[in-house]
């Protein structure tokens, strides 16, 4: 009889030996951090919205079962392993995928370009792919210095773009600091602040880069018009507007992209660059995207067709994956499910708003992407945790450590998304418990 592959691959040593193994092969720091905070655990076997630990947060204790309301910032769009995901997976390896060449050209990306520039705002058609949302992120700026052969770009304090070359730079201190990398034609502003924007953008910047929902940053939204009058700046000066679209596109707000349409009613704005990782991989391929309009192409790559390449970005596997991704998350019943289930969502966090108004200050969000702001950020991270050992996974903002970050599968049913409010209402409830 053929031995069961989950225990090759899941479950290979006790929790306990797998954690000293982290602490002293791979990041110390991080291990000891989640000890800390008694949440030394180690995620096992993984389905749909829900996965479980290897162990207990005790020795003894049996394995949480948690449902992912993290998804890794939306890699687990889908869930985990989601059946058509995976079978588009194996088919491709059986049908004689591999990684392909990065020099030569690509059937899976041709035909993943094409699917892109179908659903993208009017005029965006060309897309360069990457591996991770950094890379993608540092091909927007490239590109914006390339064509505008100017250097400066502008993004929004608190906002997180990845921690890679030019993406690192566009974040706050915390992040690039430590590492001597600040340059001085990389600002910030406040996030919503048209003035602030409007006097920033002068003649030598190249780039605005923005999230359309800042993540890191405290799952903020913006003010109704904003992103019109940053469209409208950035053609004044003519600079290049990048959307960072990594968290809050692909369905994300219930339209499929937030920038356009996901943010109000009659907003339909049309950036130079739309960039996306996270839920391009579908949980199981990394993938990054691009994307972008064509006059761009046309100055970048003008001289050197080779001026920018990504070695395993945009692998012929990982674009198979993501065509059958794309097919599922535009699909129109799939962005009315996550609309129905997004309202559902956002009135049980404002009713626990209401409920808990000496301790949380707002609840706000799109979709399925919501922040609960506390008064007090201990308040936050003690709540985060007693939600987690209640069995819903969340996170909070590291930018904006009084608000949390919840980000459920996009594929949740209605029966689970309740049980995930109760769970964070039980969860605020004991906090409140601990805290009289």
């Amino acid at each position: 009889m053929n031995e069961n592959p989950k225990k090759k691959f899941i479950g290979t040593l006790p929790q306990k030996e797998l954690l000293k193994l982290y602490l002293k092969h791979v990041n110390g720091p991080k291990a000891k951090f989640f000890r800390s905070l008694g949440l030394g655990v180690i995620p096992g076997e993984r389905d749909g919205i829900k996965f479980k630990t290897l162990g207990g947060l005790r020795a003894g204790d049996e394995p949480l079962e948690l449902y992912n309301c993290r998804s890794s910032g939306g890699v687990f769009n889908l869930g985990h392993r989601n059946p058509r995901i995976i079978q588009v997976l194996k088919d491709a390896l059986d049908g004689g995928l591999d990684l392909g060449d990065h020099m030569l050209l690509s059937e899976w990306r041709a035909l993943l370009g094409k699917k892109l520039a179908e659903l993208m705002p009017p005029g965006i058609t060309k897309t360069t792919f990457g591996v991770s949302g950094g890379e993608a992120i540092d091909t927007a700026i490239k590109f914006s210095r390339a064509y505008t052969k100017r250097r400066g770009c502008i993004s929004a304090i608190g906002g997180y773009h990845g921690h890679t070359g030019f993406a690192l730079l566009t974040g706050d201190p915390d992040f690039k600091d430590p590492f001597l990398w600040n340059f001085p034609e990389f600002k910030q502003v406040p996030f919503g602040d048209a003035d602030a924007m409007r006097k920033a953008v002068t003649e030598d910047v190249a780039c605005v880069i923005l999230e359309t929902i800042p993540a890191t940053g405290g799952v903020l939204i913006a003010p109704e018009g904003y992103y019109p009058e940053v469209r409208e700046i950035c053609d004044d000066k003519g600079v290049m507007l990048i959307m960072d679209e990594v968290q809050a596109g692909l369905g994300r707000t219930g339209h499929f992209w937030a920038i356009y349409g996901g943010m109000y009613h009659d907003e339909n704005v049309i950036p130079d660059f739309i960039v996306c990782g996270k839920g391009m991989s579908s949980g199981v391929y990394p993938l990054s995207t691009c994307s972008y309009k064509p006059f761009i192409e046309k100055e970048v790559f003008k001289d050197d067709p080779f001026i920018h390449i990504s070695t395993t970005g945009g692998s012929d596997l990982g674009c198979a994956v993501a065509c059958e991704m794309l097919e599922i998350q535009s699909d129109p019943k799939f962005l009315d499910h996550v609309k129905e289930l997004g309202t559902l969502f956002g009135n049980g966090l404002k009713e626990i708003t209401q409920e808990n108004s000496d301790i949380i200050k707002e609840a706000r969000g799109r979709g399925l992407m919501w922040g609960l702001e506390f008064f007090k950020e201990e308040d936050s991270q003690l709540g985060m945790l007693s939600i987690i050992k209640e069995g819903v996974l969340l996170n909070y903002c590291g930018n904006k450590k009084d608000t949390l970050i919840i980000m459920p599968p996009l594929i949740v049913e209605r029966e689970e998304l309740e049980d995930i409010i109760s769970i964070i209402k039980m969860g605020i409830h004991k906090l409140k418990s601990l805290k009289n």
